[in-house]
């Protein structure tokens, strides 16, 4: 006994075949829109890019400035001809560079932005054995003034390199002056005289605005030993480079201690860009460790930069400048050349 028809019913895949090629058709097109969309912004970035030579983070909504923040810069090429460079410095458009040489003829030379050297020079009747350039400052007037470990000064050139005068020494001793860095009209020192290795911040005037630290290891805040740099942020805040403490001393503006970024080899160069990144070459540790200065304490984004002689590998780098297109300058001691990066 049947109870029915025997032909098997029409199952529902049938009639909708065509809306399921006609939903998967529309979700190809939706995805190659989706590229060609990604592919104009790419090529409107990059264009902005070759045009401005400007960083292209600048650019990015404000919403996806924390992602910006941890873009890493590449390697873009390197400066030889150099001996042993220690000191780095830049122009706001990355025009002209200033290298300090440890060894060889000791001179400060000065390059292009392709790498092409311009000039060269050092004090007015020294000899290679009686000068040992170290780090460089560039003034709003684009002077350069530069610090020797041998002469005991901080002497001061036109942008050609021409000698102006040795800065006055603001201290009622001896000083030995070894970082540098400008932060509007004022300028930020470092002096590694015996039992006096302190940071000193000077004004306009050359009269001394605040003054911190004495030489020490036993870890207690007020303490440095060999500090290679200081640097200012927006909030006035001062980062130290205590190097031989293997750490980042933090001070508020009026130069009082707030806190302490440990775990580093032996820190030296410092710089801040736009972003409030902090850059800190770390030289034993052959890398650049890069932070964010805007929290509270200071937190890490990401290192570059490996021990090596190939590109993008350092050996022994010792300090870091910054131009406003986010170009980095690296003094690549031991490899014997300035790396630039690029954003």
């Amino acid at each position: 006994m049947t109870l029915g028809p025997t032909t098997a019913p029409e199952t529902m895949t049938g009639p909708q075949e065509p809306k399921k090629k006609e939903y998967r058709g529309r979700k190809r097109w939706l995805l190659l829109l989706m590229l060609l969309l990604l592919l104009m912004c790419t090529c409107v970035l990059w264009g902005y890019y070759l045009t401005t030579r400007q960083s292209i983070t600048k650019v990015i909504p404000p919403a996806q400035q924390v992602i910006a923040k941890a873009l890493r810069p590449h390697y873009l090429f390197s400066i030889y001809g150099l001996n042993e460079p220690v000191g780095v410095a830049v122009t706001q458009a990355g025009d002209r560079i200033y290298v300090a040489e440890s060894t060889g003829d000791r001179l400060v030379k000065i390059f292009d932005r392709d790498g092409k050297p311009l000039a060269t020079f050092a004090p007015p009747n020294s000899r290679s054995a009686g000068r040992a350039p170290l780090y460089i400052a560039l003034d709003s007037a684009g002077q350069a003034y530069v610090s020797d470990r041998i002469r005991h000064s901080v002497d001061i050139y036109d942008a050609g390199g021409n000698y102006q005068r040795s800065l006055k020494n603001p201290l009622a001793e001896s000083w030995s002056p070894l970082g540098l860095h400008f932060i509007g009209e004022y300028l930020i020192l470092t002096d590694v005289s015996d039992k006096k290795h302190r940071v000193v911040r000077l004004s306009k005037d050359g009269g001394i605005t605040f003054l911190f630290g004495h030489e020490g290891t036993s870890g207690a805040p007020d303490e440095l030993w060999f500090p290679n740099s200081a640097v200012e942020d927006a909030r006035g805040r001062v980062y130290v480079s205590d190097s031989n403490n293997g750490r980042i001393q933090v001070l508020d503006a009026a130069g009082n201690w707030l806190y302490t970024i440990p775990g580093f080899s032996l820190p030296r160069g410092l710089a801040l860009d736009a972003d409030q990144r902090l850059y800190i070459v770390d030289t034993v540790g052959q890398t650049v460790k890069v932070f964010d200065a805007t929290k509270e304490q200071a937190e890490p984004l990401f290192n570059f930069g490996v021990e090596g002689v190939g590109d993008g590998e350092f050996s022994y780098p010792n300090d870091i400048a910054l131009d406003t297109t986010d170009r980095l300058y690296i003094a690549d001691r031991a490899n014997n050349r300035v790396q630039v990066w690029v954003y």
